[in-house]
């Protein structure tokens, strides 16, 4: 079983792996932040998935977002990251790393969702958009 701050380290730790550039919390960070940024955000938790807690579901946002600077370029650089595959594609980084380097776990990005070009991360003006990943890990009783 993975414990929620081992499954968000875990996901900091495979996006930092695989996407160069990209700065990845695991926690939301209360300073400064440069960007390219992707910041995990625990949503729901499920210990009911199996029978006697035989399986945990996470669910996490991850609020991924770029300076936005002139409108088109920062799009383009957004949509790199939310894009189903490619060397900046987090649902590709995630894809070809499963078990966030975890015993006992499954991760699977599901979607993204949100998309806004007037996100304000620590007073800077972004364009962020939210995937959506689900986590599941075996449970103990």
């Amino acid at each position: 079983m993975a414990s929620l701050q081992e499954v968000r380290d875990g996901i900091k730790t495979t996006l930092e792996n695989n996407i160069d550039g990209l700065r990845v919390y695991d926690v939301v960070p209360d300073y400064a932040i440069n960007f390219p940024v992707a910041i995990v955000l625990p949503v729901n938790i499920n210990f009911n998935v199996a029978m006697q807690r035989g399986t945990d579901q996470y669910t996490f946002d991850i609020l991924v977002a770029v300076e936005r600077g002139n409108s088109r370029t920062a799009q383009d650089k957004l949509d790199a990251y939310i894009t189903g595959q490619g060397s900046s594609s987090l649902r590709q980084a995630i894809f070809n790393n499963r078990t966030l380097g975890l015993d006992n776990t499954d991760a699977n990005v599901t979607g993204v969702s949100n998309y806004a070009a007037d996100v304000n991360l620590n007073g800077i003006d972004a364009i962020g958009a939210n995937i959506s990943l689900e986590v599941f890990t075996k449970g103990t009783s």
